[in-house]
């Protein structure tokens, strides 16, 4: 069997669809959150005064998010652990899409925030 690699294809004037596993390798893996997280997401940061954008978002895996704005970052991952200047703990997203006391102590930790 003939392993095609991309400088062969280019030869045999081919069209190379095979990925290349060493380039698969080098590539971050992407995480994302899904459509309904970031509504909920836009929701409680527009609530208090801040709009979402890429740069201030990162997603991590297991739909950990991390917003880091300029004197706070917030990372909603678990709403129970303790705060530490400048980081605030929040509940998990998708917690709060399921568990309305999650979604509770989340806002409860926001409205004493001044962001």
């Amino acid at each position: 069997m003939i392993e095609l690699t991309q400088q062969l294809c280019e030869e045999l004037d081919l069209t190379y669809w095979q990925l290349n596993l060493i380039d698969a390798e080098n590539q971050p893996q992407v995480h994302t959150i899904s459509r309904d997280e970031k509504e909920l997401l836009r929701k409680i940061l527009l609530a208090k005064g801040v709009k979402l954008n890429e740069g201030i978002l990162e997603i991590r895996e297991s739909g950990i998010v991390v917003i880091n704005l300029d004197n706070n970052q917030l990372i909603f991952d678990d709403v129970n652990l303790i705060d530490q200047k400048p980081i605030v703990h929040l509940a998990k997203i998708s917690d709060m899409l399921t568990n309305p006391e999650q979604k509770k102590h989340t806002w409860y930790k926001l409205k004493h925030l001044d962001l």
